[in-house]
């Protein structure tokens, strides 16, 4: 994967190559990207409240919950169809992983609360399968991640960083600016 600059009104207007992001390939469709670029680093000092028990928790949670983000950058760059079915597929996974974890769990949890060595034995099962959701729902993440691009802006705020592009992409962007450097220069 590979790595491009690129004016940020260029990416927030998505005037940039026909080439797919993700493939390589010529496509006339877009999709558009949201991301927290904004200078944040997190909840701060707030983790010191995991130190005050239970009602520290929630207030934590809380604190998660409500945080603003810092800023958004919202980019509209060249998608083709199938590297969309790939992020749609894998987004899917991970939630369907997602979901059977929480259900097996719920159950596990009622088998426990008979208190028979049948149900014991059932709730282990369970916890097994717990993990093997939780294994799946995390290499669904890892495949949704290589799906999307990173961005990231530089410190002036005029240009934006694409990261986790297909390396044609990156030579046509290359070639593209070369092109409108020889021609502003003549």
């Amino acid at each position: 994967m590979a790595t491009v600059t690129v004016f940020v009104d260029d990416a927030v207007l998505g005037r940039l190559p026909p080439v797919c992001v993700k493939d390589g390939t010529w496509t006339s469709d877009q999709l558009t990207f949201t991301q927290d670029v904004g200078g944040g680093t997190g909840l701060g000092v707030a983790w010191l409240l995991l130190l005050a028990g239970p009602l520290g928790w929630i207030g934590l949670f809380i604190i998660g919950a409500t945080r603003q983000s810092n800023e958004l950058l919202t980019v509209t760059l060249p998608f083709s169809e199938s590297a969309h079915i790939r992020l749609r597929q894998a987004q899917r996974a991970r939630s369907q992983a997602l979901w059977v974890a929480l259900g097996t769990f719920v159950a596990a949890f009622v088998a426990l609360l008979l208190r028979t060595t049948d149900s014991r034995l059932l709730a282990l099962a369970l916890a097994v399968v717990v993990v093997g959701a939780l294994v799946k729902m995390a290499f669904g993440t890892i495949s949704v991640n290589k799906a999307f691009v990173r961005l990231s802006l530089d410190a002036s705020r005029r240009w934006v960083t694409v990261s986790g592009v297909h390396p044609d992409f990156e030579a046509t962007i290359q070639r593209d600016h070369r092109q409108f450097s020889s021609t502003s220069s003549s």
